[in-house]
């Protein structure tokens, strides 16, 4: 996530119940790692999650209270009353609800949750439910935020700045695009792309253009084993929890265009 997930809680935990901004953040988070790393299928599933979080945000919002986390939701009753609280204003009434409506239709109507059709929708779904989760989340920033105006400002216009995933596959030839990333963080992030796959030691080498390979196991690998952040043995590299960790936590798995 581009924005940090603490400013995107002190913006907005003021005017909701902290579960709900949490639950929310937490699946817009999920969205967009399995977007990352090409799980459409979960990043489909994660904006159902993310659709339910946002339906009990608009549920408080209309008569201060909500369903409990757990407990089963009467979707199209939270949204025809919702549509018809003149009291809110017309994105919470209208737009978030209506949008809110279609991601959940995507994980029940669509390819996602059934097998069928010739043609493999889950890309294109998936990125419509990437957009439209930033696209909420934006509103709700606008419409709740706690900061300063000129953050709340800032929190926005970084959600939806252009970025693409910092790693981009070509005919099987795995890139990473950040060219300021050392050989170990690129090893990292490119082990993260590829989990839960086993990669050979040659060919991430191969793929982050470490030329020297006995150097890039002793250096690179056998250090990252030696630190629990891969497993490496027998010439095969995986990243461990450790390691899943702290490329979430220390590097920007998306570049700004």
């Amino acid at each position: 996530m581009s924005v940090t997930k603490a400013a995107l809680v002190a913006a907005l935990s003021s005017k909701i119940p902290s579960d709900i901004v949490t639950n929310t953040l937490d699946e817009y988070e999920h969205i967009k790692q399995q977007f990352f790393l090409r799980k459409f299928q979960p990043s489909e599933l994660n904006g159902a999650r993310f659709g339910e979080c946002v339906l009990r945000l608009l549920e408080h919002a209309d008569t201060g209270s909500y369903t409990p986390f757990g407990t089963p939701l009467k979707s199209e009753q939270i949204v025809k009353r919702v549509e018809n609280n003149t009291q809110l204003p017309d994105t919470l009434r209208f737009f978030i609800p209506r949008l809110t409506r279609v991601i959940l239709d995507v994980r029940n109507r669509r390819d996602v949750a059934h097998v069928g059709g010739v043609v493999n929708p889950n890309y294109s779904d998936a990125l419509f439910v990437v957009q439209a989760s930033d696209w909420i989340l934006t509103e709700l920033v606008r419409l709740f935020h706690a900061s300063s105006i000129n953050e709340a400002q800032r929190i926005v216009d970084n959600i939806n700045e252009v970025r693409i995933p910092i790693v981009a596959e070509v005919d099987g030839f795995v890139r990473v695009q950040n060219t300021h990333l050392d050989a170990r963080e690129k090893a990292l992030v490119v082990l993260y792309y590829k989990q839960p796959t086993n990669v050979k030691d040659s060919q991430l080498a191969a793929w982050i253009k470490y030329k020297n390979l006995s150097r890039f196991k002793t250096a690179i690998l056998e250090k990252l084993d030696a630190e629990a952040l891969i497993h490496y043995e027998t010439g095969l590299c995986s990243l461990l929890p450790k390691g899943v960790n702290y490329v979430e936590k220390n590097i920007a798995l998306d570049l700004l265009v």
